[in-house]
């Protein structure tokens, strides 16, 4: 598994483009790297510069899959707004996912499932089970182990209310959405390599992985090889 956090590099930029000469020759040293079933998870915060608005995040994904075979499969919104300090700057930052193989690509959803809507089946605890549009086969209504924790990651509190109902959602921090791209992304005892990701290797490690940092001189030297 591959992990990019492009916070510093947009921080750093003065142009959107400056993002673009930073990350250049990146992304198909990470492609040809890459084993068919292994993800890359890059971290790309949008940012508002001069009354300007940069979207990174979607520029960044064209930026790679022209310079690579990479192949975009989603977006995770992470809701950022306590960690911002002006009125104009971007409230969420981009998670993208990219894959090498769209057909054969590391995707363990059922380790960051999240709790049901309703405790228990839907429909007051009864249909448990119903027909499948397909091979006129029964098909359970919710996963028992969990919801699909979809694509915008936020903290749930169904405590304020006798029912199971969401009565609030709070951000979660970076660390934790990194956190789940490692449980979904790779296996136990896989190497994440990680480029200008700071501060992350309890979370690698804390699941059970080996963690390697790269440098992004040498991953462009490997390019030019």
């Amino acid at each position: 598994m591959y992990l990019v956090d492009l916070g510093r590099v947009v921080s750093d930029a003065d142009t959107q483009g400056d993002v673009f000469n930073a990350t250049d020759g990146i992304w198909s040293a990470i492609y040809e790297r890459m084993n068919p079933t292994e993800t890359l998870w890059v971290v790309a915060p949008n940012a508002y510069r001069d009354g300007c608005m940069w979207p990174v995040a979607m520029a960044v994904s064209d930026y790679a899959r022209e310079e690579s075979g990479l192949i975009l499969k989603n977006t995770i919104t992470v809701h950022r707004w306590e960690d911002r300090d002006g009125d104009m700057e971007s409230a969420y930052d981009e998670i993208l996912f990219f894959v090498k193989d769209k057909r054969n690509y590391q995707f363990h959803k059922d380790d960051i499932r999240v709790a049901h809507v309703y405790e228990g089946n839907e429909w007051g605890g009864k249909r448990e089970e119903g027909n499948s549009a397909y091979h006129d086969t029964k098909v359970r209504r919710y996963n028992p182990d969990g919801k699909d924790p979809g694509n915008v990651w936020l903290d749930e509190d169904r405590t304020q209310t006798d029912n199971q109902e969401v009565d609030e959602v709070e951000p979660i921090p970076l660390h934790e959405a990194l956190r789940r791209c490692v449980l979904v992304g790779s296996d136990e005892g896989e190497t994440v390599c990680t480029l200008w990701a700071d501060d992350i290797d309890d979370v690698v490690t804390g699941e059970e992985r080996v963690i390697e940092q790269l440098d992004a001189t040498a991953l462009r030297e490997e390019v030019n090889e």
